[in-house]
């Protein structure tokens, strides 16, 4: 079984350490990585990989995917930032 997710951010993606400094602003930011689960702005079918990655645990999507035993297969850790604090403040300025 397969869940409808992206498997890696996007090139565009809010959460990634390369995306446009100050985009989104500090309070879009913190309620955005504040929500259960995000869908990728650009595949609005699928749940994006960005804020899996950076929430872990603390994404719906994810939880959900190790309640069923499904591996989502997510890549890019690497590009997102380390903490949704050092996103917030990218975002900020």
């Amino acid at each position: 079984m397969k869940l409808p997710n992206v498997k890696k951010p996007c090139k565009d993606c809010p959460f990634c350490k390369d995306s446009l400094k100050g985009w989104l602003g500090e309070g879009r930011m913190t309620e955005i990585l504040a929500a259960d689960s995000f869908v990728c702005h650009k595949k609005t079918d699928l749940q994006c990989a960005g804020h899996m990655l950076i929430n872990g645990d603390h994404n719906g999507f994810v939880r959900l995917a190790n309640k069923l035993g499904i591996e989502l297969q997510l890549t890019g850790k690497e590009l997102v930032f380390e903490s949704t604090a050092a996103c917030i403040e990218h975002h900020a300025n």
